[in-house]
């Protein structure tokens, strides 16, 4: 791979064919609960419908010395809450992921 295809700007955000197409083509935001990590620090789950019916959960971490986005799936949250014995949380991210959130 040459030098010159990483310093290719990219397009963002990508155009879309029409304005009759940007409301189907948007994210929809569905729901959020909070992660208990470390003490104080919980920071916010996003769970979002992406435009092909996929669901991706965001949670923006702290890497070092800036945020960084993770996304993850529903399944991995649940894992989460599951490993570390919190039925609440459990609850919560099922009761968005459901849609009764």
């Amino acid at each position: 791979m040459s030098n010159e295809l990483l310093r290719e700007p990219t397009p963002e955000p990508l155009p879309l064919a029409s304005d009759e197409l940007a409301p189907a083509a948007r994210c929809r935001r569905l729901g959020a609960v909070r992660l208990p990590l470390a003490g104080p620090y919980r920071p916010l789950a996003t769970l979002y419908e992406l435009p092909d019916g996929r669901r991706l959960w965001c949670v923006r971490l702290w890497e070092v010395d800036r945020p960084v986005r993770r996304c993850l799936s529903t399944g991995y949250l649940i894992a989460f809450a599951r490993l570390n014995r919190l039925d609440g949380l459990e609850r919560e991210i099922r009761a968005v992921a459901d849609g009764s959130g």
